[in-house]
């Protein structure tokens, strides 16, 4: 929300525009994809994207990351035959069944100890990242940059409520590379994002009180000064032709962003409050669209300030259009109506505080949910209440004092800490030791870069695991 204040019109350059002709990757990766309740067909279709990647197999590792217990066990069979019907036995592709799920950060939390790339990316459920995408990333991360993002690129539907919000992306999209240019600062986003794991561990762990996790990590970042970017090579995003269903999202957007900067704002720099100002200042200029219309009409002064913000509204939606990688996102008649439609999501930031102030972190769906799923689902933290809901995670019994400080997970099955025989600093970021084996995990083979991962274990039934005496876990992580 903060294109109506940021010029759309030039833009950041890209970190990345194309990659060297005898350029080829040479640093492991490591992909988080977070699924909840996701229908057979987001699964399907994530798991083609995998299998499409051109990227060393050798060099890849893909985490789907799924719920335990049977609230899980629907996604978990799903993903493992979309995992199957990609045939890729030659990728390092796991399964994980993770105690939470909500909200994503505390999936995140959950997951970042397996990872073991030295660059690490989210990518959401619903999200198909161009081929070229994370060679593209690598190569921007090894010229300087901390983090980078691709954008996201909702995909044409038939139905104008899809067309419209495909042209509002692109205003979104140009607003965060206008608002880099101008002022220096990134609204870094929650998918497509890839990062050096020591620039996820400035962030770590992932707040588990909040829906919008991903906003916390841009003040956090701003704050600290680190170098991001964005990256050429665009990822397809699933498109909603349910106009309540998108007004609903951009309210938890509004929530999240307005809740981050009220927690945060003691605490930022001066890099991160411009961030943070930008943001909210965007969010009030959005509320008085229509309070500003509806006064118009007897009052000339409220008829001039309304009419200077829609002609702010609508200088930005041109900038955006003047961008040749923008441009062809969208028709002439979805650009037209990008206006209009900021008005009407200016409904989102009223519902927006409306919700914080009865204390609701719910999360709301943009997507179909599968036949078990919810729309909306509670973001608290398992314990959490009220206003003394813990800021961070609390460390698990027996955790040592570390690990309870940054409230990481201690050793357990489900978020494993650092094996015997780790380096202070893989103990520090929670990562298992290089020599770490577990029993359903193959030992990778020694050598120059990553060796490739045997074929992943079958998921065992409970009583199977009470039987043999294995983990009640699909997959554990290999060691680093």
């Amino acid at each position: 929300m903060t294109d109506i204040l940021v010029p759309t019109w030039p833009v950041i350059p890209y970190a990345a525009d194309g990659l060297p002709p005898q350029w080829r990757p040479s640093r492991r990766l490591t992909l988080l994809m977070p699924f909840y309740r996701e229908t057979e067909a987001t699964l399907t279709r994530s798991a083609r994207a995998v299998a499409a990647l051109d990227y060393p197999p050798e060099l890849l590792q893909v985490l789907w990351l799924v719920e335990d217990g049977p609230d899980g066990d629907q996604d978990a069979e799903r993903a493992t035959r979309a995992r199957a019907a990609a045939d890729r036995p030659d990728l390092d592709w796991r399964i994980l069944r993770l105690p939470s799920m909500r909200p994503k950060g505390a999936a995140l939390n959950h997951a970042f100890p397996y990872a073991d790339g030295d660059v690490i990316a989210v990518v959401d459920a619903d999200v198909v990242p161009g081929p070229r995408q994370p060679a593209e990333a690598l190569w921007a991360l090894e010229q300087g940059y901390a983090l980078v993002q691709a954008e996201e690129v909702s995909e044409r539907g038939q139905g104008l409520t899809a067309r419209v919000r495909a042209a509002e992306d692109a205003v979104w999209h140009a607003s965060v590379r206008g608002l880099a240019r101008v002022a220096g600062v990134h609204v870094v986003a929650g998918s497509s994002v890839y990062a050096w794991a020591s620039t996820w561990d400035r962030v770590r762990p992932v707040r588990e009180d909040d829906v919008e996790e991903s906003y916390h990590w841009s003040l956090e970042l701003m704050s600290q000064g680190v170098r991001t970017g964005f990256v050429r090579t665009p990822s397809g995003v699933s498109s909603t032709e349910h106009t309540g269903a998108a007004l609903r999202q951009r309210a938890r957007w509004a929530r999240g962003q307005l809740r981050a900067v009220a927690v945060n704002w003691p605490t930022l720099s001066a890099r991160g409050r411009v961030l943070g100002a930008v943001s909210v200042g965007g969010m009030a200029a959005r509320a008085a669209m229509p309070v500003l219309l509806a006064a118009a009409v007897a009052s000339p002064r409220a008829r001039k300030a309304a009419a200077g913000l829609l002609v702010a509204d609508a200088l930005c939606v041109l900038g955006a259009r003047r961008s040749p990688e923008y441009r062809d996102r969208a028709d002439g008649t979805a650009w037209f109506l990008v206006v209009p439609w900021h008005v009407l999501g200016s409904v989102a930031v009223y519902r927006a505080l409306w919700e914080w102030a009865r204390g609701d972190r719910g999360w709301h769906s943009v997507r179909e949910v599968s036949e078990a799923g919810a729309a909306e689902v509670p973001a608290a933290a398992p314990g959490a209440s009220g206003a003394g809901a813990a800021e961070v995670p609390a460390a698990a019994p027996g955790a040592s004092d570390a690990e309870a400080a940054a409230g990481r997970p201690s050793v357990t099955a489900e978020a494993p800490g650092a094996a015997p025989g780790a380096s202070d600093a893989e103990a520090a970021a929670g990562r298992p030791a290089k020599a770490a084996e577990t029993l359903d995990a193959a030992p990778r083979v020694s050598g120059a870069g990553a060796a490739k991962a045997a074929d992943p274990a079958p998921e065992v039934s409970e009583a199977e695991a009470a039987a043999s005496g294995a983990a009640l876990r699909e997959e554990r992580p290999h060691g680093r």
